[in-house]
C-alpha cells in the first residue's frame, strides 16, 4: 500500500524551499560543488543547481555511486552493480553540499564521505535531504531538509524523481511484514 505525501506541484515547491535554504545559508562567493548520491540524490542536486543558477550562476554538480564504500558491501550479492562517480572539478577548497533524497540510518552518508576524501580535501561538507526519515544508526544530521516524515517501523519513504519515475512526489510506502523468528 502507498500513501501520497506530496504530489508534483508540492514536491516542486519542496525543492525551490530547500533551495531558498542554501542560497541563504551559503556564502555568495564559495566555490560550491553540490554532489547528489546516485540515483536520486543526483537528480535533486541538479534541480537544486537550477534553482540556484540565477542568483549564483551556473553550479558544478556531480554524483557519487557509493556501492565500493558500503558497509555491507560483501552482503548486496555475487555481483553487485557499480555505478559511476562524477566529480565535476577538484574538491580542494571547495563548498561542498552532498544530496540525497532520504536521510535514514546515515550508513549511505557515511559511505559518501569516505568516497568523497578520495577525491581531495574540501574546505566544508555539508548535508542537503529532501526527507529526513529518523531511525539514525550514525551520529549524522543535515544542514538543510525539505521535510521531516516520520514513518513505522513497517514503512519506507519512496521519493519520486522526474528522470527516473517519471514525475516528482514523495510516498509512504508498507514494507511486507517480516514474520517472527520460531513462528
Amino acid at each position: 500500500m502507498t500513501h501520497n505525501v506530496l504530489d508534483e506541484a508540492a514536491a516542486r515547491g519542496l525543492l525551490a524551499e530547500l533551495s531558498a535554504q542554501l542560497d541563504r545559508a551559503i556564502e555568495p562567493d564559495a566555490r560550491l560543488i553540490l554532489i547528489g548520491i546516485h540515483r536520486r540524490g543526483d537528480s535533486i542536486a541538479a534541480e537544486i543547481g537550477r534553482h540556484l543558477e540565477p542568483t549564483r550562476g551556473s553550479i558544478p554538480i556531480g554524483s557519487l555511486d557509493i556501492t565500493l564504500y558500503r558497509d555491507d558491501f560483501g552482503q548486496v550479492g555475487a555481483l553487485p552493480t557499480v555505478g559511476t562517480t562524477r566529480i565535476p572539478e577538484s574538491i580542494e577548497g571547495a563548498h561542498i553540499v552532498i544530496v540525497d533524497d532520504v536521510l535514514h540510518t546515515g550508513r549511505t552518508i557515511r559511505a559518501a564521505l569516505q568516497e568523497l576524501s578520495d577525491f581531495g580535501r574540501a574546505r566544508r561538507i555539508q548535508l542537503c535531504v529532501l526527507v529526513d526519515r529518523g531511525g539514525r544508526q550514525l551520529p549524522i544530521q543535515p544542514d538543510y531538509v525539505g521535510r521531516v516524515i516520520e514513518v513505522g517501523p513497517n514503512q519506507d519513504v519512496a521519493v519520486r524523481v522526474a528522470n527516473t519515475d517519471g514525475d516528482w512526489g514523495i510516498d509512504i510506502v508498507a514494507l511486507p511484514a517480516v514474520p517472527e523468528a520460531g513462528t
